[in-house]
């Protein structure tokens, strides 16, 4: 690689750093803001906490009749996508490579 070349993919990646830099600092920012709850919501009182703005139609238990079923169904030849890309990896790096 010729000087030149190298100090200009030097600089492109300085710009790809400081991108990825600012985004994760302003993300943490936004969500650290957008998590953070309204001042008088609770108050703390030893192990209670009372809740001055909470429903006050909750429902406890959910109705009678009331149920979730999830069915999962599983190719026969199913490989994880977690393999798939521990077999790639693993080509790239001399290992041994995906089965064929």
């Amino acid at each position: 690689m010729l000087p030149n070349q190298a100090t200009s993919w030097y600089r492109r990646m300085s710009v790809v750093y400081a991108l990825g830099a600012w985004t994760m600092l302003g993300s943490m920012i936004l969500y650290g803001k957008k998590d953070k709850k309204p001042a008088g919501t609770d108050t703390v009182f030893g192990d209670e906490v009372l809740q001055r703005n909470a429903p006050i139609n909750e429902l406890t238990e959910s109705p009678k009749g009331f149920y979730v079923e999830t069915i999962i169904t599983y190719k026969e030849d199913f490989v994880p996508i977690t393999d798939k890309i521990l077999s790639y990896l693993k080509s790239w790096t001399g290992g041994p490579g995906p089965k064929s």
